[in-house]
């Protein structure tokens, strides 16, 4: 089914996946609807899994790139968001598709079916963040007001809440502001950042 998820990914991000029937994606498919039911319920269940693909590749990415990267806590951190979005920048197709995903999820979906599809295949990026944030205060290079769990809440909301706009408004933000979105969005990471630093700190 590989080839469906293709298909359903295609569609998601050209209409929205709330205007995509099941039977758009048998037709683009060139499968009969009953064929998409034997494996899959509904287009929910298809951007579900296709969501799970993505995770995991981002997931793998890290295994690679960032989780045994040594360095300050706050090193740490601006090691994973600067391998994120460098990422999506040469992959605009996945934060486009990420993008819908959030849509449909502030509609539709229930916090606890977005957190369990997010920590099959996140838990350990989450892992990776905390330790860093700890790390971090203890080390002199994070502020010390930091509380670590809440700074984790907020450190993959504003990284999903930068990535969806860059998903949904792609080259806009460019024509909208007469910088390249890459100039944009880097930038906006590293005010982030920045706010993150203690202020002693010569990073």
């Amino acid at each position: 089914m590989e080839g469906v998820l293709e298909v359903a990914e295609d569609l998601f991000i050209q209409k929205g996946i709330e205007l995509v029937t099941i039977g758009d994606i048998a037709k683009s498919s060139r499968l009969t609807r009953a064929t998409i039911y034997k494996y899959f319920a509904n287009k929910e269940q298809i951007a579900q899994e296709i969501f799970r693909s993505v995770t995991k590749g981002w997931r793998d990415r890290n295994e690679r790139e960032v989780w045994g990267f040594q360095g300050t806590g706050y090193e740490l951190l601006e090691k994973f968001i600067t391998v994120f979005f460098s990422y999506l920048f040469q992959n605009p197709r996945e934060a486009s598709f990420a993008a819908e995903l959030n849509y449909l999820y502030a509609k539709q979906w229930s916090a606890e079916m977005f957190a369990n599809t997010m920590l099959e295949n996140l838990q350990e990026d989450r892992q990776f963040v905390l330790d860093s944030i700890r790390k971090g205060v203890e080390d002199g290079s994070l502020r010390s007001d930091i509380d670590p769990e809440l700074m984790l809440a907020a450190f993959f909301n504003f990284i999903s809440g930068t990535f969806s706009r860059l998903g949904e408004m792609g080259d806009k933000v460019e024509k909208e502001f007469g910088h390249s979105s890459r100039a944009i969005f880097t930038h906006i990471c590293r005010i982030f950042l920045d706010g993150l630093k203690a202020p002693s700190s010569n990073q």
